[in-house]
């Protein structure tokens, strides 16, 4: 079984009965602003109980979310598989028990 771990934010995207993989791919590039080079390297995924289920182009993506006995919001959703890019901490500053982040303060 494949491990996966997510990162990002998560969104929300309404899927239209009878969507293709390859439309609903297409508005999230639009939505996320990914270019088309970085996007072709990315695949999409039905998780359903923690297991991916890679779609292909043609797939009918709402036919996947008819089961009735889900129980929790993350138990079905659709995963991007792709690089993350974000910036990685290095590995000595995870070493220092001293580094810290620096909290957020709110004020009324």
């Amino acid at each position: 079984q494949q491990q996966i771990q997510n990162f990002g934010d998560p969104f929300l995207l309404v899927i239209r009965e009878g969507e293709t993989a390859a439309e609903v791919m297409d508005r999230v590039q639009k939505k996320l602003r990914v270019p088309n080079e970085e996007f072709a390297k990315w695949k999409v995924a039905f998780i359903s109980m923690n297991r991916p289920e890679y779609l292909q182009d043609i797939d009918a993506v709402s036919a996947r979310f008819q089961r009735r006995d889900v129980y929790g919001a993350w138990e079905q959703y659709l995963g991007l598989e792709h690089t993350d890019t974000t910036p990685k901490r290095s590995y000595t500053a995870n070493q220092n028990r001293h580094t810290y982040e620096k909290p957020v303060k709110i004020y009324n």
